[in-house]
């Protein structure tokens, strides 16, 4: 395999993990932590109480980023999808597509790596 070609595989990798890892953070503090406060100040129970190794955030970027019926179920079990809907904005559907296809970007490329024995 061509040495360029695997750096520029490397580079996409990394910049893929780090863009990730920087939207978690933003994503979580600055979408899903207004979203939750606006919802528990109209009296509601904290939505997705249970959050295994930060899946609540997924969960959220996945009720934030898409519609309502294609991920969503309106009657999920974990997370409101018509609560989080009401207090989205388009800032914050932003924020999980940009940690969303980073997230399946980084994964797709890891996979690949694995399935076709690259580097």
């Amino acid at each position: 395999m061509n040495a360029d070609w695997l750096a520029y595989y490397d580079a996409a990798f990394v910049l893929l993990l780090v863009t990730m890892m920087v939207s978690w953070v933003i994503f979580g503090r600055l979408s899903m932590a207004r979203i939750e406060k606006s919802i528990m100040a109209e009296g509601k129970p904290r939505p997705c109480p249970w959050d295994g190794v930060g899946g609540r955030l997924v969960w959220y970027a996945y009720t934030v980023a898409l519609p309502a019926h294609f991920f969503n179920e309106l009657d999920d079990r974990q997370l409101n999808t018509a609560d989080v809907k009401r207090y989205t904005t388009r800032a914050d559907r932003i924020r999980a597509w940009v940690f969303m296809v980073s997230g399946h970007g980084m994964v797709i490329l890891g996979l690949t790596a694995v399935v076709f024995d690259i580097g």
